[in-house]
């Protein structure tokens, strides 16, 4: 990865979601592939790659909104 931005912000995610998203994009391994390497249901692969890029794009940009479930306002 020569990008340094790119491999710091990857650093600062979790280390489930970055290998996921290390496996999937850097070294090209199918869906099925990862969930049989880590052990993991093909629904969290999705998923994780799903929050992981979510968040590593954030970091990239410079988004600084919380990293957890949204919260919904209720109309009065």
């Amino acid at each position: 990865m020569p990008d340094p931005a790119l491999k710091q912000a990857l650093r600062e995610l979790p280390s489930q979601l970055s290998a996921t998203i290390y496996l999937a994009d850097a070294e090209r391994y199918s869906y099925a592939e990862i969930a049989k390497l880590t052990g993991v249901p093909l629904g969290t692969v999705m998923s994780r790659l799903h929050r992981g890029r979510k968040r590593l794009r954030a970091r990239l940009t410079g988004d600084q909104s919380p990293a957890g479930p949204r919260q919904r306002s209720r109309a009065a």
